[in-house]
């Protein structure tokens, strides 16, 4: 293994992936505060930031998204003029799935592990890459952070870690990296 894929590995992979919990945890606030809640956090015992939460939930939700998105596109998927999971056609510079010596993942391969609805997680997957593009890239108001969007994105979140240690990390023999949040930090 070479040093990019050795530091992907060790330090970019698990970070994203780490970013996608967090942005679940931020869709569990969001769902449970829909119009924002007062906040106060602390570094070390010492209060340093005080507001309300949306300081928190909207940047990380952002955040989420885009890696989700980042995510996907390693594992061979992006959305077509369409609006529908289409592989990628990666840049030279681009490290994907393909860098490791193994295949892209299908969208039929991506919904494969999904134990419920796949059209539903598929429309979950399309709508969370949408955002993306539509919410986080530009300035629109065709993507709405409702309910279900919020399920549709938490059900993104629930599949990306399965489908990175399905399709990546056990296939090199690796561990998958711990992607959660601490759970009482979003336990109600």
């Amino acid at each position: 293994m070479n040093e990019t894929q050795q530091h992907y590995i060790e330090t970019i992979l698990p970070y994203r992936l780490y970013a996608v919990g967090a942005f679940e945890m931020a869709l569990h606030l969001v769902a449970e505060f829909p119009e924002g809640a007062d906040i106060e956090c602390t570094f070390d015992g010492k209060p340093k930031i005080q507001g309300r939460s949306t300081a928190i939930t909207n940047p990380t939700i952002e955040m989420g998204i885009v890696h989700s998105r980042v995510l996907f596109e390693f594992l061979g998927l992006k959305l077509n003029s369409k609006m529908n999971l289409a592989p990628t056609t990666p840049r030279k510079t681009d490290i994907s799935i393909e860098s490791f010596g193994l295949e892209k993942v299908s969208a039929e391969e991506a919904l494969a592990p999904c134990n419920g609805d796949k059209t539903k997680a598929g429309e979950a997957v399309i709508n969370t890459l949408k955002a993306a593009n539509k919410l986080v890239a530009h300035s629109t108001d065709i993507i709405k952070m409702d309910n279900d969007s919020i399920k549709g994105h938490l059900m993104t979140c629930k599949a990306i870690p399965v489908l990175f240690n399905l399709y990546f990390f056990k296939k090199l023999g690796l561990p998958m990296p711990n992607s959660e949040i601490e759970k009482n930090v979003h336990s109600s």
